[in-house]
């Protein structure tokens, strides 16, 4: 009787980490998952705290992090290039696309994650909204400039 218990005990044990790894392997789902690819991928040059080094701009509070989603989604896998204004200051340094690096759902995660934390209490970006930019643009092999950006709805 107590190993059928002991069993069924550890049977449950595994079905419910079962269930918290498959809900948190998701990486929108999960923003430390956002975090870690900010950490990699973002805090060099735009600090943890989000408020830029030397050229790089600040993304706290900024209407880059804060404006259209395909904008955003744009500059992540693209990079821009020339001179950009933020908070009255302009930034000229050039920032390298990672949509060679990052899957439709890494990237999702990391604009997520600076959205909420940088931005404004906005609805993730969905995996989906990147393949759709990744897409539209798939031709697409330099910089992009703060001028073609502005065109982006």
């Amino acid at each position: 009787m107590a190993a059928t218990a002991f069993s069924l005990c550890f049977f449950l044990l595994l079905a419910g980490c079962s269930v918290q790894r498959r809900h948190t392997s998701n990486p929108i789902l999960d923003p430390e998952h956002g975090r870690i690819q900010f950490q990699n991928y973002c805090a060099a040059c735009h600090q943890y705290d989000g408020q830029g080094m030397g050229d790089a701009p600040p993304l706290d509070g900024s209407p880059w992090v804060t404006g259209p989603e395909d904008r955003l989604i744009g500059i992540v896998l693209h990079g821009v290039r020339g001179p950009m204004e933020v908070s009255g200051k302009t930034y000229d340094l050039e920032m390298p696309g990672f949509g060679q690096v990052l899957s439709d759902a890494g990237a999702a995660s990391l604009l997520s994650f600076v959205r909420m934390r940088f931005g404004a209490p906005v609805a993730p970006i969905a995996p989906a909204a990147v393949s759709r930019v990744r897409a539209l643009h798939k031709t697409r092999t330099d910089y992009w400039s703060v001028e073609e950006l502005l065109k982006i709805p």
